[in-house]
């Protein structure tokens, strides 16, 4: 028996692609109740990040049993597309954030003698705006910690 077909290998290696493929599951989980708790729905692009969910839940689930060189490469190519909609994410979150910035209370009336460096800065910081512009980025972490469960992966060698 090789060891992809071996049903729970206990290498270290494996030990250490089922955790992390674990941690994905238990951080899909936070991310899903954050979404719900913001209420992130009403429009397509605020649906993005739920599709990004299901993908990231489908590639987990491909990592989990007995994966062919296939699976693991189609969990790869979700893990990025991920990382890629989670920047374009950020990128919105600033963006949002900016445009927010004159009808900020605090900001009203700084908002026109800023440079915009200091804008940019106020929306990319949250000093100003609503969006939070790193829970984007979360979504990338969890893709690359997928990412990381996927390195020399057995399958693949075979």
């Amino acid at each position: 028996m090789s060891p992809v077909d071996a049903p729970a290998a206990t290498d270290d290696a494996s030990v250490l692609r089922r955790s992390l493929v674990g941690l994905v599951v238990i951080a899909l989980a936070g991310l899903t109740a954050e979404l719900l708790v913001e209420r992130h729905w009403g429009t397509p692009v605020r649906l993005v990040p739920w599709f990004a969910l299901v993908a990231l839940a489908y590639a987990a689930l491909l990592l989990m049993r007995r994966p062919t060189a296939a699976a693991v490469r189609r969990a790869r190519m979700l893990a990025g597309a991920v990382m890629i909609a989670a920047a374009v994410g950020v990128a919105l979150h600033i963006n949002e954030n900016y445009v927010a910035g004159p009808l900020d209370q605090r900001y009203e009336q700084l908002w026109a003698g800023m440079s915009e460096v200091e804008r940019w800065w106020a929306a990319f910081s949250k000093a100003v705006g609503p969006a939070p512009t790193f829970a984007p980025a979360a979504l990338a972490l969890v893709a690359l910690v997928l990412l990381v469960a996927t390195q020399r992966h057995p399958a693949l060698r075979a």
